[in-house]
């Protein structure tokens, strides 16, 4: 459930991630806050005091009619509006607070199915390939900075959302830490490790989960710490050499936060999408200067949200829908259901096998 007067604080904080995502032009913002609002507007008028399970979608319904009937608009014209206010409405975060069961276009007006070949597609748009993920990793690594890799990586194993992320403390990180300050690396170079989550809603409510970084996201984390902690000094040979800063490798040792920004506090999510864009274009100037074919625009299609999307999607590949959906933080299995396609020649290959096995 979520209370009507609530939703204008929910769309600010939608409008300015979708913003982050899609790189919007300053007039689509404005038309689909106008949108948005206008929908906010008449559930205030009627006096809906909620959205809830029960009635968001006899209220679509009922704005469609009011757009159509009352207001004179054209059949294309509320279309337009109806995708703004799905799109707002099946958002994580509103989609979370009223607990609905992701509401399409074809529960307001008849459309077409989506058919697998179409949902394949459509996850190509909002992940990216393994190969083309590793690209974007080995750009940030040649670019030398410690930091922005191992929160790239964290994000690409983990599929944490920002918030997640910025409030991710170093005792988070499910393995022990020695005397420095540093991650005790497992024994087993295959290890999946436990991250603990910590989030909060719009309301100010604690979400907790758990996900997983890999034992090479773990080494980029000690990686980053240390860094943290030296400072390059030409020694008596005229070489630079890192060197351990005393206070510096102090204050590791009792030091909460795990992302820092430059001046050593917590690093913020305004921060983070900065960080990510920045690699994101150096992406593109690599692929032109290299002359590799690359079908990604990374500066206008990579972001936060894209690099979540591809963890999830590459979890899909592998995980069943439930467990996805734990990892995700997804309170819906529906809303995990928008990074999975149906390969229908690896459900055969599937099949083949296990034919296979009861036959010989």
């Amino acid at each position: 459930m979520i209370e009507v007067n609530e939703l204008t604080d929910y769309l600010d904080e939608y409008l300015e991630e979708k913003q982050e995502v899609k790189n919007l032009t300053e007039e689509t913002i404005k038309k689909q806050t106008f949108n948005i609002s206008k929908f906010i507007e008449y559930l205030e008028n009627e006096g809906i005091d909620e959205l809830n399970n029960s009635n968001v979608k006899k209220q679509l319904r009922h704005y469609r009619r009011y757009c159509l009937k009352q207001r004179g608009n054209k059949r294309t014209t509320v279309k337009t509006y109806m995708m703004n206010i799905l799109e707002f409405i099946n958002s994580e975060d509103v989609q979370e607070e009223i607990q609905h069961d992701p509401i399409k276009m074809k529960d307001i007006i008849e459309v077409k199915a989506e058919d697998p070949e179409t949902a394949k597609k459509r996850i190509e748009k909002i992940s990216l390939t393994w190969p083309q993920s590793n690209f974007f990793l080995d750009t940030i690594k040649q670019s030398g900075n410690i930091r922005d890799y191992a929160i790239c990586r964290t994000f690409i194993d983990s599929g944490m959302r920002l918030k997640e992320l910025v409030l991710l403390n170093k005792d988070d990180i499910q393995v022990p830490i020695d005397d420095n300050g540093f991650y005790i690396l497992p024994e087993d170079t295959n290890e999946f490790i436990d991250v603990y989550l910590r989030a909060e809603t719009t309301k100010g409510e604690l979400k907790d989960r758990t996900t997983f970084i890999t034992y090479d996201t773990l080494v980029s984390l000690n990686d980053m710490m240390m860094n943290r902690i030296t400072k390059l000094r030409k020694n008596t040979h005229n070489v630079y050499r890192p060197v351990v800063q005393r206070n510096k490798a102090a204050e590791e040792v009792n030091r909460e936060e795990l992302f820092t920004n430059i001046k050593g506090n917590r690093i913020g999510k305004r921060g983070v999408q900065d960080i990510i864009k920045k690699h994101a274009r150096e992406c593109d100037e690599r692929i032109e200067s290299e002359g590799i074919d690359c079908p990604v625009n990374y500066g206008k299609n990579v972001s936060v949200h894209i690099l979540r999307h591809t963890a999830l999607s590459h979890y899909a590949e592998i995980l069943t829908v439930a467990e996805v959906q734990s990892i995700a933080g997804h309170s819906n299995s529906q809303t995990t259901d928008k990074y999975i396609h149906i390969d229908r020649e690896q459900m055969k290959q599937k099949l083949k096998v296990n034919s296979m096995r009861f036959n010989n």
